[in-house]
């Protein structure tokens, strides 16, 4: 495939061909188990105009592929991604709200561009819309806020399995309020964050979350390990809490 292809746009990339070179920001990655394909590397991409699209990478590819882009890790250069498959985008826990997903292939070749970028492309959602129940369930989105009311960091049996859990609730800077519940490691991250913080309240970032309910109650929560959690994260929402 020419090195001279035309970068498109993530928005225009459509599964008509595997052709397409994207010019793109590893935003997140996780490792996720799939009864069919076993273990896959998970990411979310974002292109310099912050569109999003989910990528896979199915287990035999890790290797090859998946050093290039590390589990876990934030990349500030972006990279060019060549000759990729695309499928609809479907599911109960949609990172993006693309309307495909790319695969990475045995033929897709990943390089590594001289572009920087530091921006995180947030998509953030207010409270005011959250509780308004107009959002689709189905799409993960950004939220942050002051934690307040921190409950206690319990260990409870789910599926036979122990789990940890903590409930709390996210303030914005329009005193609207959101009710949260965090699983596993978020759960420990968060409860951790606040007994550092001077307060106690720090601000809390959390990306790709659930909207779900509980008990008839609308509630945020982490989608399971394709969620990410940042505590105190140094952006200017963070500032602009702070000066409250």
């Amino acid at each position: 495939m020419s090195s001279a292809m035309k970068v498109t746009p993530l928005k225009d990339v459509k599964p008509f061909k595997s052709g397409w070179k994207v010019h793109v920001k590893v935003l997140h990655s996780w490792k996720q188990y799939n009864p069919v394909h076993g273990d896959t590397l998970e990411m979310v991409l974002s292109d310099e105009a912050g569109c999003k699209i989910h990528a896979s990478c199915k287990r035999t590819y890790m290797e090859s592929k998946g050093r290039i882009l590390p589990v876990g890790a934030w990349r500030t250069r972006l990279r060019h991604i060549q000759n990729f498959t695309l499928s609809p985008s479907t599911g109960m826990y949609r990172a993006t709200d693309h309307p495909f997903k790319m695969s990475i292939i045995q033929n897709t070749a990943i390089t590594r561009s001289s572009l920087i970028n530091e921006d995180m492309f947030l998509s953030l959602v207010d409270f005011q819309t959250v509780l308004g129940g107009s959002l689709k369930t189905c799409f993960l989105i950004d939220v942050i806020g002051r934690v307040m009311d921190l409950g206690d960091l319990e260990t409870i049996q789910v599926s036979g399995k122990p789990r940890m859990k903590v409930e709390f609730t996210l303030r914005d800077m329009n005193d609207a309020r959101v009710p949260c519940c965090l699983w596993g490691k978020f759960a420990e991250i968060l409860y951790e964050g606040c007994s550092k913080d001077e307060e106690g309240k720090p601000i809390c970032l959390i990306r790709f979350a659930k909207i779900g309910r509980f008990r008839g109650e609308l509630q945020i929560t982490n989608a399971f390990e394709a969620s990410l959690l940042l505590i105190n994260p140094d952006i200017a929402e963070t500032a602009a809490f702070k000066q409250m």
